[in-house]
């Protein structure tokens, strides 16, 4: 017997209440619906993003809890801090990597850092504020983080993702103006 088996075996044994009768199909569940999440993680996030509410699906349960864990809450802490760091080095000449828009995030440098900070303390985090502070950091294609746009629009991005974050329910007012 392979050790993954033998692990499982002896979880299941160790379970209270357990009376010997699994269903062999019940383990391979939570992994049809990683795999699902894994497959359709860009929509999932943008759907999160977009202010969808995390229990309209299995998946978009598991993509939020995802999305604020606190491994990626460290993560995309991380990376902001790295490209503050990147936004006041010397420009490579040539290179093949994605290059940041420097001008834009030296003039959202205070919102990256209070983003930061945000991610950083105890408090709760919504997956919609998670989820645009995602996109914002690997939408290549539309994030101002990476492409020309006119000036203030990362740090009006970023501004809209902190606040997303709070658990606290958003009024209509906020919600015309994140739009």
């Amino acid at each position: 017997m392979s050790p993954i088996a033998e692990f499982q075996t002896s979880q299941r044994a160790a379970r209270p209440g357990d009376d010997g009768n699994h269903n062999d199909s019940a383990p391979a569940r939570p992994l049809v619906l990683k795999a699902r999440v894994a497959a359709s993680r860009g929509r999932l996030t943008r759907e999160l993003a977009a202010g969808t509410e995390p229990s309209c699906s299995p998946e978009l349960a598991l993509r939020a809890s995802q999305l604020t864990s606190n491994r990626l809450r460290k993560q995309v802490a991380r990376t902001l801090r790295r490209t503050v760091s990147e936004a006041h080095r010397p420009r490579l000449t040539r290179s093949r990597v994605v290059i940041i828009n420097r001008s834009q995030v030296i003039d959202a440098e205070d919102a990256i850092n209070t983003l930061i900070g945000r991610l950083g303390d105890a408090q709760l985090v919504r997956a919609e504020g998670m989820a645009l502070a995602e996109l914002i950091l690997t939408d290549v294609d539309m994030s101002q983080l990476y492409n020309a746009a006119e000036r203030g629009a990362l740090r009006r991005q970023l501004l809209v993702a902190t606040k997303a974050l709070d658990i606290a329910p958003r009024t209509e007012g906020e919600l015309a103006i994140a739009a």
